[in-house]
């Protein structure tokens, strides 16, 4: 059966168009503890007509953000061309993080890890990327630049490694062959996906479109 199958009673529509009205007005503020627990908290229902339209409005939080995943896209599994000329693909993000800068390196520790740092603005860690040209692979991410947009100039080609050639026998080259500042960022929101942080492009509601809750970013 269909959400949109089920028939409710016009008071109980009527209460929930009421609750969502004042949580809407309500300002930002740190999540009081309801919405704060280890499971998923569902923040609403939303009603329309004579039938019901559910809206997935989900808060979890992250305890762990030493992995931040960036993904290039708003879709979970799609993999991109790397861009390198060898056919090889990469997965729906790209996994950052980064050091503790007093971790000792030079005692080798078994836990995979060891001397990262909880990142305390994922999305500034993502849209770093997106600046230096990072999110793009294979032009995967073109048709989510505007027209008018001006990034910085693609440098020339250059060998990887002289003698090596793609598929059709040109040299292989970097890709995109122009990392550097100045690139498109695009709106960029926390999600959480496998009980990580998800950087997703899109507005604020792109992680209830994907059925992911939103970060909670005051847990």
């Amino acid at each position: 059966m269909n959400f949109s199958d089920i028939e409710y009673p016009a008071d109980t529509r009527n209460a929930v168009r009421a609750a969502l009205v004042r949580e809407a007005g309500a300002s930002r503020r740190r999540a009081p503890w309801w919405r704060r627990p280890a499971a998923l908290t569902f923040a609403g229902i939303a009603l329309a007509g004579s039938t019901a339209a559910v809206a997935y409005v989900a808060f979890a939080p992250v305890e762990d953000k030493r992995d931040i995943r960036c993904y290039y896209r708003a879709d979970l599994t799609r993999e991109y061309p790397s861009g390198n000329g060898f056919g090889s693909t990469l997965g729906p993000y790209l996994l950052s993080g980064a050091m503790d800068e007093g971790f000792d390196s030079a005692n080798p520790d078994p836990d995979p890890q060891a001397g990262k740092k909880q990142i305390e603005d994922p999305v500034a860690v993502c849209a770093f990327h997106w600046d230096q040209g990072l999110m793009n692979p294979g032009g995967a991410t073109d048709d989510l630049i505007p027209p008018d947009f001006e990034g910085p100039a693609a440098r020339p080609p250059q060998d990887l490694e002289t003698g090596v050639t793609d598929a059709q026998g040109n040299p292989a080259t970097a890709m995109p062959n122009n990392f550097g500042p100045g690139h498109f960022v695009p709106e960029l929101t926390a999600c959480v996906v496998d009980n990580a942080v998800a950087i997703i492009p899109g507005p604020h509601s792109v992680c209830a479109q994907l059925g992911i809750p939103t970060l909670d970013s005051g847990a």
